[in-house]
C-alpha cells in the first residue's frame, strides 16, 4: 500500500475512509426501496429492481462461497453492459474478493496476461457476443494458463455436451476447472446432480436479502483493473473499498446528486471509468442504473429520454457523436441530462457548446484509473470554466502542478499534474518499478499528464508528458495544436504525434479524420496555422488523414499504434499522406 500509514489513518480519523462497501450500500438500497429499478439493460427492454438485485447478489455469493471464493480472491469479468455484470461484481466484493473487470474486446493475449497476473480464481465471459465464441476462447486461455479457473458463462444455450462431458454437465477444462452456465446457477441446478465427472456442486439460492458472511476489511484491495491500453503494457491497478466509494460519494456530493438521478452508462463497465462512475457509483447512491450495451447514438438518445437520464460520465467519442445526433434529428429531448462528465481525452470548447444547444450540460473534467476523478466541474460554476478547463479538484482532493524540480508552478504555466487524497489507488499489482516511478513521498501520485493551473484553482489539460514532441530541441505540446485543427470546419477528430526524424530527433505529424464530403490538403492547413498565429517551429510537418483513430474502448486515442503505422509495418489499411519540408 502506497499511503503511508500516517496519512491513512488521518483519512479514517476525518471520514474520508470508513467502512461502507458496495454490498452494504445494495442491502440498504433494497431495504428502501426494494421496488426501485436498480439495472435498466438490453437496451432498456430489462428492468430489475433493487429487491431482485439483492436476491441474485445472495445467490451468487452463497455460489461463491461454496467455491471457496474468498477474501483476496480474484473474480475476473469480461461481460458487456449487462445485469449479470453488475450481479458477479458486487457478490464477488460481499464475499470479500477482488472484482477484476475486463474489456469484451479483450482477447486471448490480453486475457492470458489477465489470468496470470491477477491469478484469476473465476472467470465470466458471455458463450458468445458480437460472433466471438468467447466460451471456446476462454476455455482455451484457461488451459495455456495452466491454472484452475472455474469459468461461469452467461447468456448462452448450454451445449448437450463440453468438451468430453456428459449430457447438461458442467464440464472439466483441461486446468480442471469446471464450466457453469450462470442461470442455471440462480436457478440452483448445475444440470448435473450426481457429480460424475468431478465438478463442484452449484448451490440453490441464498440464505435471502441481509445475509451476512465473513468479508475483507473496506481497507483491503477490491478492485484490480488492467488499463486500458493507451501504454503498451497495460498496469494492474489496485483500488479498496475506501479509495473507490470515498470517490463516488465526493463526485455525488459535489455535483449535488439527489435521489431523483438517473444514471445512464454508456461507457464499458469492464473498466474503471464504466465501473466505478457507473455500477459503483448508482448502486452507493441508490440510484437506477442506465446500461448502454452496444454503441449507437440514436439510441442514446432514445434511452436518455425514455428514462430521463441526468448524469453520465463518457469520453469524448460517445459526446460527439451523440451530440451529432441529436444535432441531425433536431432532438430536443435531452434537457434531463445535466452532469455529462467527459473527460479521457480532449474535450473541445466548441463541443460543449454544441451539446448545451441540445440542452445537454457538459462537465468537464480529469481522472485516470490511478487517482478516478481528480477535477470536476460543478453544475453551478462558472460558465466559462466549464467550456475551457477540467475544473477544480474534488473536495478533500489535493491537485498540484510542478516543474521538473518538483516546485509548484505559477497559474497559466504549464506542468505536470501531482494528485493527492483518498482517491487515490493503493498500488500496481506486481509492477515494483512503475509503482515507484508514480507514486512519490508523501503519497503524492505523478500522473504524467501536463496541465496548467489558473488563479483559481482550475485545472486545464494540455497533454500527456511522455507525448512531449521535443523538435531540434524545443518542446511541443500535441494538445496545442490539436485544438487548433478542431476548429477547422473540415475536422472532425485530430491526434498531432511525434515522428523519428534524424537531424531534428521528431518532426510533427497531424492526423486527422475529416468530415464527410470534406477535403484538406497539407498546404492548406499549414497556411491556416500560420495565419492563426502558430509559431513555426510547431508547425506540422506532415498531414495523415485517416478513415479512423485508433481508441480504446473508452475512447482514448492510441498514438503509439498510430506511431506505429506511420514508422513500423501499419496493422491496418494506409494512411493518406502530405509532406512538407522542415523548417
Amino acid at each position: 500500500m502506497v499511503t503511508d500509514p500516517a496519512r491513512a489513518e488521518a483519512y479514517r480519523r476525518a471520514g474520508h475512509w470508513d467502512g461502507t462497501t458496495l454490498s452494504g450500500r445494495l442491502a440498504e438500497a433494497a431495504a428502501r426501496r426494494p421496488g426501485r429499478p436498480a439495472v435498466i439493460d438490453r437496451d432498456g427492454a430489462a428492468v430489475h429492481s433493487y429487491a431482485e438485485l439483492e436476491r441474485d447478489v445472495s445467490t451468487v455469493a452463497a455460489w461463491f462461497d461454496m467455491q471457496g471464493v474468498g477474501a483476496g480472491d480474484v473474480v475476473s469479468i469480461q461481460l458487456p453492459n449487462w445485469y449479470e455484470f453488475v450481479v458477479i461484481a458486487v457478490a464477488t466484493q460481499a464475499v470479500g474478493g477482488v472484482i477484476n473487470p475486463l474489456l469484451p474486446i479483450y482477447r486471448r493475449k490480453e486475457l492470458l496476461h489477465a489470468f496470470t497476473v491477477a491469478e484469476s480464481k473465476v472467470v465470466c465471459t458471455p458463450a458468445t457476443y458480437r460472433d466471438y465464441d468467447h466460451l471456446t476462447a476462454t476455455a482455451a486461455v484457461i488451459e495455456e494458463a495452466g491454472r484452475s479457473i472455474v469459468h461461469v458463462v452467461v447468456d448462452g444455450t448450454r451445449p448437450a455436451t463440453v468438451a468430453g462431458a456428459g449430457a447438461g454437465a458442467a464440464t472439466a477444462t483441461a486446468a480442471d476447472g469446471p464450466t457453469v452456465w450462470f442461470a442455471d446457477l440462480l436457478a440452483g441446478n448445475d444440470g448435473d446432480p450426481t457429480n460424475d465427472e468431478g465438478e463442484r456442486e452449484v448451490p440453490g439460492p441464498g440464505p435471502g436479502p441481509g445475509h451476512q458472511r465473513a468479508a475483507s476489511p473496506p481497507g483491503a484491495v477490491s478492485e484490480l483493473i488492467f488499463t486500458s491500453g493507451t501504454e503498451a503494457a497495460p498496469k494492474a491497478i489496485m483500488h479498496t473499498e475506501q479509495t473507490a466509494n470515498f470517490s463516488v460519494r465526493v463526485a455525488g456530493e459535489d455535483l449535488g446528486i439527489g435521489d431523483d438521478d438517473v444514471v445512464w452508462m454508456p461507457s464499458p463497465i469492464g473498466h474503471s471509468t464504466g465501473f466505478n462512475y457507473g455500477v459503483r457509483f448508482a448502486v452507493y447512491h441508490g440510484l437506477p442504473l442506465v446500461l448502454q450495451d452496444r454503441w449507437d447514438a440514436g439510441v442514446a438518445c432514445d434511452l436518455i429520454a425514455a428514462r430521463v437520464a441526468s448524469y453520465t460520465l463518457a469520453s469524448t467519442t460517445f459526446l460527439q457523436d451523440l451530440v451529432a445526433e441529436a444535432e441531425r434529428r433536431g432532438d430536443r429531448r435531452l434537457g434531463s441530462m445535466t452532469r455529462f462528465g467527459c473527460g479521457g481525452s480532449p474535450v473541445p470548447p466548441e463541443l460543449v457548446r454544441r451539446a448545451a444547444a441540445c440542452g445537454i450540460g457538459v462537465l468537464r473534467l480529469y481522472g485516470s484509473t490511478e487517482v478516478l476523478v481528480a477535477t470536476w466541474n460543478r453544475p453551478d460554476g462558472p460558465a466559462g470554466k466549464a467550456i475551457d478547463t477540467d475544473g477544480p479538484a474534488l473536495r478533500n482532493v489535493e491537485v498540484e502542478v510542478r516543474d521538473e524540480n518538483g516546485s509548484v508552478v505559477d497559474p497559466g504555466v504549464a506542468g505536470e499534474i501531482h494528485i493527492r487524497g483518498p482517491n487515490t489507488c493503493v498500488g500496481f499489482y506486481r509492477d515494483p518499478a512503475r509503482t515507484a516511478a508514480t507514486f512519490g513521498p508523501g503519497g503524492w501520485v505523478r500522473s504524467g499528464d501536463l496541465a496548467t493551473m489558473d488563479e483559481d484553482g482550475y485545472l486545464t489539460v494540455v497533454g500527456r508528458k511522455k507525448e512531449i514532441i521535443i523538435r531540434g530541441g524545443l518542446n511541443i505540446t500535441p494538445r496545442e495544436i490539436e485544438d487548433l485543427l478542431l476548429d477547422f470546419p473540415e475536422v472532425d477528430r485530430a491526434a498531432v504525434v511525434g515522428l523519428p526524424h534524424e537531424r531534428l530527433g521528431e518532426r510533427v505529424c497531424a492526423c486527422v479524420v475529416l468530415a464527410p464530403g470534406t477535403d484538406l490538403d497539407f498546404e492548406t492547413m499549414v497556411g491556416r496555422l500560420r495565419t492563426i498565429g502558430l509559431a513555426t517551429y510547431k508547425l506540422p510537418e506532415q498531414l495523415e488523414v485517416l478513415d479512423a483513430l485508433p481508441v480504446t474502448a473508452s475512447g482514448k486515442v492510441q498514438k503509439f499504434e498510430i506511431v506505429h503505422r506511420l514508422v513500423g509495418s501499419p496493422p491496418g489499411p494506409e494512411p493518406s499522406s502530405q509532406q512538407g519540408g522542415n523548417r
